[in-house]
């Protein structure tokens, strides 16, 4: 399913503005922020490079590469690199992308389908934009390490979380499920389709464990569901000038995630253009996830993964004769 807003009526087109006719979950690119660094960990963790309990030095908030520096929003100093996750530190993640090495980054984001349609039945899906790693420079690599250099479209970003959830399995993403003709006979139909492995079930399985800590004591802690484990990755990160460098006022803030956090049901990206009153994806984004995963699991009928519904059943008593 996609939702963008502000709607439009197509039948009446002419009412609202251009930007707001197309498809933006498919057409529009943007950079990702900090949801990349999912794919960076998980990148370090099939590579057997770091474990979840390894501990990286984060600089107390500040790391220069070169003559630019890389700044966390809070100081840390030994993280692990679970809590490089948890807490979203950028420093921390440039340190998994020098460990790995851009050319191992590159190919497994190209594995996780960013760079490259996803052959969704839809028209006017970008690419997205990822240069090949023979062009980055030393603040290159590890931009997009946390998430700034490269660009992404919502759908890429949806079904690259999806490929976690999945237990390491890249699907193609499809949104219509059957043509039929006038008569209601079957002319074509979709279901779904493996497109390759990225990473191992095991990966797959850490990787998502990192993300469940993110919404029980991390950056997302307002996508938290009462009764249901989810796991998810806050994304915040400037928006581009036309010209070149970033803007200092405007961002965008993004949720993405699935619940339940084992065996997943849904996987729901959440993303916001330009916030006013907080720019965090978490604060912005993550209570809309929160939103749309508790109406649709009631909807689907999902039992619940944590606490109880206590179902009090009244029943009288059968007469005996």
């Amino acid at each position: 399913a996609m939702a963008n807003v502000p709607l439009f009526n197509p039948n009446n087109h002419n009412q609202s503005p251009r930007w707001h006719w197309r498809n933006r979950t498919v057409s529009d690119r943007f950079e990702p922020g900090s949801t990349m660094k999912v794919f960076s960990i998980a990148t370090a963790i099939e590579a057997g490079a770091f474990r979840p309990d390894t501990r990286l030095y984060c600089e107390n908030g500040e790391y220069a590469i070169g003559r630019n520096i890389v700044h966390d929003t809070k100081r840390h100093e030994w993280l692990t690199i679970t809590d490089i996750v948890r807490l979203s530190s950028n420093i921390g993640a440039v340190k998994v992308g020098e460990k790995i090495g851009p050319e191992r980054l590159y190919t497994s984001l190209k594995e996780f389908g960013f760079g490259t349609r996803t052959g969704i039945n839809c028209p006017g899906e970008t690419t997205g934009r990822l240069s090949p790693y023979k062009r980055w420079s030393k603040i290159d690599a590890g931009a997009i390490s946390f998430g700034q250099g490269l660009s992404v479209s919502a759908l890429q970003l949806a079904t690259a979380t999806s490929a976690i959830a999945n237990g390491g399995v890249l699907m193609r993403p499809y949104i219509v499920s059957r043509v039929t003709d006038a008569r209601g006979r079957e002319i074509e139909a979709y279901g779904p389709q493996p497109v390759r492995r990225v990473i191992s079930v095991d990966t797959a399985a850490i990787v998502s464990r990192m993300m469940q800590a993110v919404v029980e004591s991390g950056t997302g802690t307002m996508a938290a569901l009462d009764e249901y484990q989810a796991s998810g990755k806050t994304g915040t990160a400037q928006k581009t000038h036309k010209g070149g460098g970033y803007d200092e006022e405007n961002f965008i803030a993004s949720f993405a995630g699935f619940v339940p956090s084992e065996n997943p049901e849904l996987v729901i990206l959440v993303v916001v253009d330009e916030p006013e009153d907080s720019h965090y994806g978490g604060t912005v984004a993550g209570p809309a996830f929160r939103k749309i995963a508790e109406s649709t699991l009631d909807y689907l009928n999902i039992a619940p993964t944590k606490g109880r519904r206590d179902l009090i059943v009244s029943r009288e008593s059968e007469a005996t004769g």
